[in-house]
């Protein structure tokens, strides 16, 4: 029995030395995060004069006036599209270290600003990054979102520069896991494996 018993201990311990381990040994360095301006992909010019004087000679036999007003209308969606303001971007940089003795292959964090709406909701990213121990790496995210869900008004976003990453959970090399005391959230099996080194899902 007592043979038994040992071993079940045994099989414990990992587990509950993770359970109660509340800070991870996964240290972040440094966060920031810019907005930046998507280049235009290519400028829709209008159709004012394209080949010279518009003439009376049209081989689908509509008149010269028909074809004016045609034309003005085309210049006019052209000149709506040409004043369309490409999508901007988000250039999410997260500097980490890990202080421990096991490999990380993958983490979930969040970012929480100091002083974020009464309706803020963080966004949760699951990133493939590997960081061997007692060595630094960086991730580099790019997303047309804000890191939150929710904004109340426009100033916020200014407020919203400052903050500090919370990571919710660690997956380590040899299958280990460290989850943030309270954090319960279940990712589907193999989340993490469908995603390529140094690349994140968002929920």
């Amino acid at each position: 029995m007592k043979p038994l018993l040992l071993l079940v201990l045994i099989a414990l311990f990992p587990t509950l030395q993770e359970q109660e381990r509340e800070e991870p040994d996964l240290q972040v360095v440094k966060f920031s995060w810019v907005k930046e301006k998507s280049p235009s992909s290519s400028v829709i010019r209008g159709a004012q004069n394209p080949g010279g004087p518009i003439t009376s000679t049209v081989s689908d036999g509509r008149d010269l006036g028909s074809r004016k007003a045609e034309i003005r209308t085309i210049d006019k969606k052209a000149a709506a599209a040409s004043a369309e303001k490409p999508p901007d971007s988000f250039h999410l940089r997260l500097e980490l270290k890990n202080n421990g003795a096991n490999a990380v292959k993958g983490l979930v964090w969040e970012y929480r600003p100091t002083a974020g709406p009464e309706d803020y909701q963080p966004k949760r990213y699951l990133c493939a990054l590997q960081v061997k121990p007692k060595e630094k790496s960086v991730l580099e995210v790019w997303t047309p979102y804000l890191p939150v869900k929710v904004i109340s008004a426009k100033e916020t976003k200014d407020l919203m520069k400052e903050g500090t990453v919370v990571i919710d959970q660690i997956e380590y090399a040899d299958g280990s896991v460290w989850k943030k005391p309270g954090w319960n959230y279940r990712l589907p099996a193999e989340s993490l494996q469908k995603l390529s080194e140094g690349t994140c899902s968002v929920f």
